[in-house]
């Protein structure tokens, strides 16, 4: 008899109800802590269970972490299958029971009953090594939203009081920028400087200097900037943020390099080969892709990255202009976003469909939305190849047999290659262990 035990996670304690058919009564039903002492009741009520156990737990948060790697260590001791579930389906499984009871202890039911109704697959867990660069990857996501945000408020204010000061730095947060703002913040202060002061201004790692054309340019506008005035807390203002602009800099281009480093030590692939990805984008992807084999063809990843758009049609009605999704992972999808605006110039495949696109008549961002999937296909066919990425394949690939043996980069496959179970091999022959690809744990 199979056992199915459904887990709804807090942060203190974690509701758990185990069924055996749906619509028995419990066969176990309590509250545990979120501690030691509360795993090692539900590992003492799992032990009596038998064979055949199938766990799901919500992934809420943070809090189902401490629970999840509990019960992957008791693996080795019990029969276990161990799915993560998304709480949007369970949320729509319940609204399908047309259940409105919302308590820890009904939703830990709900989940029991999704997993003996649907039997989801058993979920993976990655290595430590690479939840930690996941982690820090989105740490830098964070500091990046900071920088954007200082760099937003510190334009707001030179807009206002220093207009003419884009003319001299088109981009506000160059380091020459911030060391001229930290020093002298606002146009009164640059105004009563000479043009030697000025000049001779260092910056940068390597002591650069401003020079006697910029200089004297900049004196210039300050003193005839139509600005408006301004008192000496515009100033602090205007100081505290280049400061902390700088700062977040320095800290930005630190993570860039241990990101980097850490990537070629526990997750070296091939995506850095496709031009437009760099390292951290490529960190990013792996990280937060995981395992590529989760997706059984390129359409189901481009699904999870959320580059399609919203289609909205009812009967007549068609929406001409559909906007592209808001679903999907928001870091997944600014990681190949960016990617892409690089690979529209320097990548020829995207270049290609760029300008195709373009000469269709498409819209810029229509265009861009569609070198997005583009390149989701051929992200997707390098991590399940393992090969490096050829911008003649698709040429080579139209002149070849159709009865071809190598795998396409595109991420289109024929059908007996469609199955998330296959792994890319090895010269000699071997698979590659999934876990070498997306960090799963042996």
């Amino acid at each position: 008899m199979s056992t199915y035990v459904g887990i709804d996670v807090g942060s203190e304690k974690h509701a758990v109800y185990a069924i055996e058919k749906e619509e028995d009564d419990p066969v176990y039903k309590t509250t545990i802590t979120n501690d030691k002492d509360g795993f090692g009741e539900l590992e003492k009520f799992l032990s009596t269970c038998g064979e055949n156990i199938h766990l799901g737990l919500e992934a809420t948060g943070s809090y189902w972490k401490p629970v999840f790697d509990y019960l992957m260590g008791l693996r080795e001791k019990l029969d276990i299958t161990l799915s993560l579930i998304n709480p949007n389906e369970i949320h729509q499984f319940k609204r399908m029971k047309l259940s409105k009871v919302k308590t820890d202890s009904a939703d830990a039911k709900a989940i029991a009953r999704y997993v003996l109704r649907f039997k989801p697959q058993s979920t993976p867990r990655t290595n430590k090594r690479l939840r930690s660069l996941r982690r820090l990857c989105r740490y830098r996501s964070s500091r990046v939203e900071e920088k954007t945000r200082l760099i937003q408020q510190l334009d707001h204010v030179l807009v206002g009081v220093f207009p003419e000061y884009s003319e001299i730095f088109g981009k506000l947060s160059a380091v020459s920028s911030l060391a001229i703002l930290r020093e002298y913040p606002g146009p009164k202060e640059i105004a009563k400087l000479e043009v030697d002061e000025l000049a001779s201004l260092c910056y940068g790692k390597i002591n650069h200097k401003l020079g006697e054309v910029k200089a004297k340019k900049l004196i210039d506008l300050a003193k005839n900037t139509v600005g408006e005035g301004y008192g000496p807390e515009i100033e602090i203002t205007i100081r505290h943020l280049a400061q902390q602009l700088s700062s977040v800099k320095r800290e930005v281009e630190n993570l860039d390099n241990r990101i980097e480093d850490s990537f070629k030590e526990i997750a070296p692939n091939k995506l850095t080969t496709i031009d437009g990805i760099g390292p951290v984008n490529a960190a990013v992807m792996t990280t937060e892709i995981w395992d590529v084999n989760r997706f059984a063809t390129a359409t189901k990843l481009n699904g999870y990255v959320g580059a399609y758009p919203e289609l909205s049609e009812s009967g007549n009605y068609e929406d001409p202009h559909p906007d592209m999704t808001k679903k999907g992972n928001p870091r997944l999808k600014c990681a190949v976003f960016t990617s892409t605006m690089s690979a529209v110039t320097c990548n020829p495949v995207i270049k290609r469909h760029y300008e195709k696109q373009l000469a269709k008549g498409k819209d810029r961002m229509v265009a861009l939305g569609s070198c997005m999937r583009k390149l989701v296909h051929i992200i997707y066919g390098i991590l399940t190849s393992g090969e490096e990425f050829d911008p003649n394949y698709e040429q080579e690939r139209s002149e070849k047999e159709e009865g071809r043996t190598r795998k396409p980069q595109s991420g289109r496959y024929p059908e007996d290659e469609r199955s998330s179970e296959s792994s890319p091999k090895t010269n000699n022959g071997e698979k590659i262990p999934n876990y070498q690809l997306a960090g799963g744990e042996t």
